[in-house]
C-alpha cells in the first residue's frame, strides 16, 4: 500500500512539471539550452586538458591571479629572460615605456570571473588541487561562469519578449537565436569567451530600460549604471549601446524631444547613473594610474581602428568570417527587424536600424577584422537581444499567414538552423578554419566531418603583420 501511493505521488508530482513545462515553453527552451550547454562541457572537459585559459580568456583572467596570489599588478617578476614562461601563458600584457606590463583587456570579464575563481580558489587545497590559480578546478569553474550568466541573460531576455509575445513565440525565438547562431559556439564550445557574458548583460539591460523608461526610480537607474559599465568594461565599443536609452521607444521627432524632456525632469536618476558608473569604473583607471601614470590608457599596444579601411563586405559575406555565410539563419532575424515598423515591437525599430549599420562599420576597421581564430563573426552576439527580437516579430508576422507560407518559411529556417549545427560542430573539429577559410575551402569541406579532407592548399592564411599596419590581407 505505501508502495502504493509512493507511486501516485511520483506520477502526480512528475503530470504537474510536464504540465508546468507544456503552459511555459519558453522556460522548456532555457532548461533545453543550459541541459545543452552541460552536456558538452562534460564531453568536452576542458578543464582536464587546461584548455579553458587560453588566449583571450588568459588576458581577461589575468587580472585575478595577479591580485589574489603573485600580488602584484604590475606584473614586475615578467622579465626579458622569463617572459616566454609567463606571458601568454599565464598572463597577457604589454610592456609599457615605464617599463612595467599593462594587461591587455579591460578588467570587465575578471569582475565576471571573479566569484567563480574565489570559489576554486577557496576549494583548490581541500579538494587536492594546487592553489597556484591554474590547475583544473579553475578552468573548470570559469568554464562553467558562462552558463550562470547566460541564465540569467535568458530569463530576463525571456520577460522582455513575454511584454510583446506569447509564450510560444518566446520560445521558438529563444529556441532559434540560440541554436540557430554562433551563440551555441560561444556559450557551450568556446564559453568562457566574453561574448555570452555581454549577451547575457545586454539582455538584462534592455529589461531594465524598458521598466525604467515605464516608472524612473533609484532601483532601476542603479541597475542600468552597473550593466552598462559592465558592457562597457568587457569591449569598450559598447558604449555605443548607450543610445538605447535616447532612441528606444522613438518613432517621431516629437517622441526624441519628449525623451530628453524625461531625462531633464529626472536630471537627478541622470546624476546618479553616472556617478554609479564613475564609481564602478573607478578600478580600471586606478589600475591604469598605478601601472602607466595616466588615469587613460590604451592597452592594445599597436592594435588599431582603420576607420578609411572598413571591411564591411568581408564581415557579412566573406568566406573567412563571413555573418551571412556562417550565421545565415541571422538573414530572418533581420527580416523580422524590417517588419517591427508596425508591430509590437515597432519601439526597437528605430535603435536597430541606427545601432547595426554603425556597430558593423566599426568592427569591420578593426586591424584582425576577422578577430583571429573564431567562429562567424562573434563580436556581433553581443547584440543578438535585439535580434532575437527580431525573430520574435517575424514570428508574429508568420503566424498571420497561409498554412502553406508558414510550411515554407518554417522548414527553410529549420534547414539553416541545422546547418548551423552542423557548422558548428566542423568549426569544433576545425574543418571549418578557425581564420583562413576560402570559397574553395567551404565547399571543399561542406556536408563532411571527415578532416581527412581538409586540404591546407585551399586555405588562405592571413597575414598578420601587415595587418596590423593597417594593410588589406
Amino acid at each position: 500500500m505505501v508502495f502504493l501511493f509512493y507511486k501516485l505521488y511520483i506520477y502526480f508530482t512528475l503530470k504537474q512539471k510536464l504540465t508546468y513545462f507544456i503552459t511555459f515553453p519558453s522556460i522548456s527552451v532555457i532548461v533545453l539550452i543550459c541541459l545543452t550547454i552541460l552536456q558538452i562541457h562534460l564531453n568536452q572537459s576542458r578543464w582536464n586538458s587546461k584548455t579553458v585559459l587560453t588566449w583571450d580568456v588568459l588576458g581577461y583572467y589575468s587580472y585575478l591571479p595577479a591580485v589574489f596570489i603573485d600580488k602584484d599588478v604590475r606584473l614586475s617578476f615578467i622579465n626579458e629572460s622569463n617572459t616566454k614562461q609567463y606571458n601568454g601563458v599565464k598572463y597577457v600584457s604589454i610592456r609599457n615605456s615605464n617599463g612595467f606590463n599593462v594587461m591587455k583587456f579591460p578588467i570587465g570579464m575578471a569582475i565576471l570571473y571573479s566569484p567563480f575563481f574565489l570559489a576554486a580558489h577557496l576549494l583548490a587545497k581541500p579538494l587536492g588541487y594546487d592553489q597556484n590559480g591554474y590547475s583544473e578546478i579553475y578552468h573548470c569553474f570559469i568554464e562553467f561562469s558562462g552558463l550562470f550568466y547566460l541564465l540569467f541573460g535568458l530569463l530576463f531576455l525571456r520577460k522582455t519578449l513575454l511584454f510583446f509575445y506569447s509564450e510560444k513565440i518566446t520560445a521558438l525565438s529563444l529556441f532559434f537565436i540560440f541554436f540557430g547562431t554562433n551563440l551555441l559556439c560561444y556559450s557551450a564550445i568556446d564559453s568562457a569567451m566574453s561574448h555570452a557574458f555581454t549577451f547575457s548583460i545586454f539582455s538584462v539591460f534592455i529589461y531594465y530600460t524598458i521598466t525604467f523608461l515605464k516608472s524612473p526610480n533609484i532601483k532601476y537607474t542603479i541597475y542600468l549604471g552597473i550593466l552598462f559599465v559592465l558592457i562597457v568594461l568587457i569591449r569598450p565599443i559598447n558604449v555605443l549601446l548607450i543610445i538605447i536609452i535616447f532612441l528606444i521607444g522613438i518613432t517621431s521627432f516629437e517622441d526624441f524631444k519628449n525623451r530628453l524632456r524625461l531625462m531633464i525632469n529626472h536630471y537627478k536618476l541622470v546624476m546618479l547613473f553616472i556617478a554609479i558608473a564613475g564609481l564602478i569604473t573607478l578600478p580600471q583607471l586606478v589600475y591604469w594610474k598605478y601601472v602607466t601614470g595616466n588615469f587613460f590608457y590604451f592597452s592594445y599596444g599597436k592594435e588599431h581602428f582603420y576607420f578609411n579601411n572598413p571591411h564591411i563586405f568581408e564581415i557579412l559575406l566573406g568566406f573567412r568570417k563571413g555573418w551571412f555565410i556562417y550565421t545565415p539563419l541571422i538573414v530572418f532575424a533581420l527580416l523580422g527587424v524590417w517588419f517591427m515598423r508596425k508591430q509590437q515591437t515597432s519601439m526597437f525599430f528605430y535603435f536597430i536600424i541606427i545601432l547595426l549599420p554603425l556597430y558593423i562599420y566599426i568592427i569591420s576597421c578593426w586591424w584582425c577584422w576577422w578577430y583571429g581564430g573564431s567562429y562567424s563573426q562573434r563580436t556581433l552576439i553581443d547584440l543578438y537581444p535585439l535580434l532575437c527580437i527580431g525573430f520574435a516579430t517575424l514570428f508574429y508576422k508568420i503566424s498571420m499567414t497561409s498554412i502553406f507560407k508558414k510550411r515554407m518559411i518554417y522548414g527553410t529556417m529549420t534547414l539553416l538552423l541545422l546547418l548551423n549545427l552542423f557548422q558548428t560542430a566542423q568549426y569544433k573539429y576545425n574543418i571549418i578554419h578557425y581564420d583562413s577559410m576560402t570559397f574553395k575551402a567551404y565547399l571543399h569541406v561542406f556536408g563532411s566531418l571527415d578532416s581527412d579532407r581538409i586540404d591546407e592548399s585551399l586555405l588562405n592564411h592571413p597575414d598578420y603583420e601587415r595587418a596590423v599596419v593597417g594593410l588589406n590581407d
